[in-house]
């Protein structure tokens, strides 16, 4: 059985981005590409943790998160586009997925 494992957790354009790719024990399909999740916080609803980084938690960034669960990891460009983030920004989130 496989886990969730968080490879990325900052703000980007003003809110709190975490990609986590699936990790599974035996990969029986064969593809080359990773599973992944982004979840999208709008920055204000976070607290801030130890480090004083402010991650997405609490009921209220729950109630204003977006979660993305693409397909395939070309698809992910285009969904986060369609949410509202910059070319560039989308570029930069999806150069943290380990490949």
């Amino acid at each position: 059985m496989g886990e969730w494992k968080t490879v990325y957790e900052d703000e980007v354009e003003g809110r709190w981005v975490t990609l986590k790719v699936y990790e599974s024990e035996n990969d029986e399909d064969g593809d080359d590409q990773p599973v992944v999740r982004v979840t999208v916080a709008p920055i204000e609803n976070a607290e801030p943790n130890e480090d004083g980084q402010k991650p997405a938690t609490g009921a209220d960034a729950d109630d204003n998160s977006i979660t993305l669960d693409p397909d395939v990891v070309e698809d992910l460009k285009e969904e986060l586009i369609e949410i509202g983030f910059s070319s560039e920004a989308a570029e930069w989130i999806i150069g943290k997925i380990p490949m």
